[in-house]
């Protein structure tokens, strides 16, 4: 590879950065404006299933924004499109904290509760059938403080590169 060609890759994945960066604040955004019509306080989930679309809408931010934050430390498209990381929100996070980025305990916290209902698509498919499992509902206000997090991870730094 010539250093053209790497010049290159490496404005192709910072460009794809920013549109994952985009789009997961566009979700996000929206995300916001659901939990608006919630009746609960910060520190209480919704007790209805119509926050099921929050919940979805904030679990593919956290995914785009995971994603943003590796491609903008390394990552190629390529390597997000494997099946270790195409939906595992566990497996972009533990990615992320091997190029040693801090993340604090209540963002992994909310990242492993949401992991599995997102990488099955149980929000989008099967989260009203009764196969025994819980929907992880964390209040709003510990959603958007993982966000924000996630957030702040896709601005690049010389720390953890």
């Amino acid at each position: 590879m010539t250093s053209s060609d790497a010049q290159m890759a490496v404005f192709d994945c910072t460009y794809l950065a920013s549109i994952y960066r985009l789009q997961g604040i566009g979700f996000w955004e929206s995300a916001k404006t659901l939990s608006a019509a919630f009746e609960t306080s910060d520190d209480e989930p919704p007790t209805s299933l119509s926050a099921i679309p929050f919940y979805y809408l904030a679990s593919h931010a956290a995914e785009l924004l995971l994603k943003s934050a590796l491609l903008k430390r390394g990552f190629t498209e390529s390597d997000l499109r494997t099946s270790e990381y195409r939906h595992s929100l566990l497996a972009l996070l533990q990615a992320l904290k091997d190029k040693g980025l801090a993340i604090s305990q209540d963002t992994v916290n909310v990242v492993n509760g949401l992991h599995s209902q997102h990488e099955t698509h149980a929000l989008r498919y099967t989260v009203l059938v009764d196969d025994g499992k819980k929907t992880y509902m964390p209040p709003p206000s510990m959603v958007f403080a993982m966000l924000d997090e996630l957030m702040m991870l896709t601005a690049l730094s010389t720390q953890g590169m």
